[in-house]
């Protein structure tokens, strides 16, 4: 998961910040518990932001920059101010004495929104989304190799070339559905990829059923393709990416809370669970078991959206080992053995090229491909 970026730079000088900083990485929250920020007043000041709770404060500046990322470590000091930027360096925002900078080097895989609200705040996010939270409009994206410096009297961009591809786990999980990643929407995209996959389900169930938050978008469109119901089996008391966790307690410890079932939505039945991933495979088949033996489901297929993850990302992106990738540890043919299910049918990384190809979207998919 990616670090989301913000910063927003003040044209009329020192004013009240807080609530904008706040919500603006608060519309982040998607990529992470962790939040830091650093604002502008004559110096540069290091802000305490506690995204589960919401706390008046007083925050003057003229800019500030700020990340949410899993495990924080985003932002650092730098020549002329405060860096903060994606785990590779290549995309970043930049808090200095005279304005913000911030900057796409060529091959980053990273998106970095631009927008404005009214002739008062320049706005930067990784989310589109967060810059219309805040009220503001979205003029366009960074583009490779583009930087953009903004001070009292400017607004000065240099550089730029082609659209180069993006990380394909950003359409398929990461990003808020409601955000554009240079210029296509999210929600569409992954509309898209779950069309591709109902293709390959071999199977009928009686009901389709997501693991929240995102495989149930994606188990709604499946349903909606197979001529199904889909139904809400699950109930989330908190969010979390429970395969960034060290522990296998805590992390089974967070699928509990993520996805508690609904007896009644599958007692009986032949479930089609959906799910927007699987690495460890822990996840699924926990849920698979709980399906089961609590609820009463008759049978359990699996349909994954991304294809299987088998080494970890070249560009920073934090993934658990490659020994605990399930596709890494056994046969691709005893999985579902593994898993306790009586199905699994997922995409392949030239499936989901092929379908973001169709949405304009070029990816990369390198953590999706065996190494030779």
């Amino acid at each position: 998961m990616s670090a989301g970026l913000f910063a927003i730079y003040s044209f009329g000088g020192s004013v009240e910040l807080w609530s904008m900083v706040y919500y603006g990485l608060r519309a982040l929250a998607n990529r992470g518990d962790f939040a830091e920020a650093y604002v502008y007043n004559g110096g540069v000041e290091r802000v305490e932001v506690d995204l589960s709770r919401e706390v008046e404060r007083s925050l003057r500046g003229s800019a500030a920059v700020g990340c949410v990322s899993p495990n924080g470590g985003c932002c650092r000091e730098v020549e002329n101010g405060v860096r903060c930027s994606t785990w590779d360096g290549e995309t970043y925002v930049e808090l200095r004495r005279d304005g913000v900078v911030v900057a796409k080097r060529g091959g980053s895989l990273w998106h970095l929104a631009l927008g404005a609200h009214g002739f008062d705040y320049a706005i930067v996010s990784t989310e589109s989304a967060a810059i219309e939270i805040l009220g503001g409009e979205v003029r366009r994206s960074l583009q490779p190799g583009e930087a953009v410096e903004i001070g009292e009297l400017y607004v000065r961009s240099r550089g730029g070339g082609p659209r180069g591809p993006l990380c394909a786990l950003e359409f398929i999980y990461t990003a808020r559905p409601d955000s554009r990643i240079d210029g296509v929407e999210v929600a569409s995209v992954r509309g898209r990829i779950a069309g591709e996959l109902a293709k390959k389900i071999g199977y009928t169930p009686d009901v389709v059923v997501g693991i929240p938050e995102t495989g149930s978008y994606y188990a709604a469109h499946i349903a909606a393709a197979l001529g199904k119901p889909y139904l809400p089996a699950f109930v989330a008391t908190a969010r979390g990416r429970s395969a960034l966790l060290d522990e296998v307690r805590d992390r089974m410890a967070v699928i509990q809370l993520k996805a508690n079932v609904i007896e009644s939505a599958v007692r009986g039945k032949r479930v089609l669970l959906v799910d927007d991933s699987m690495i460890s495979g822990i996840t699924i088949k926990l849920v698979a078991q709980m399906l089961r033996q609590k609820a009463g489901a008759l049978e359990v297929y699996v349909a994954v959206v991304a294809p299987p993850l088998r080494r970890a990302c070249p560009y920073g992106v934090k993934m658990p080992p490659e020994s605990h990738m399930i596709y890494n540890a056994v046969p691709p043919d005893v999985v579902k053995d593994v898993l306790e299910v009586d199905g699994i049918v997922h995409l392949s990384p030239e499936e989901l090229e092929e379908a973001l190809r169709g949405a304009g979207v070029a990816v990369c998919t390198l953590c999706m491909r065996p190494k030779r």
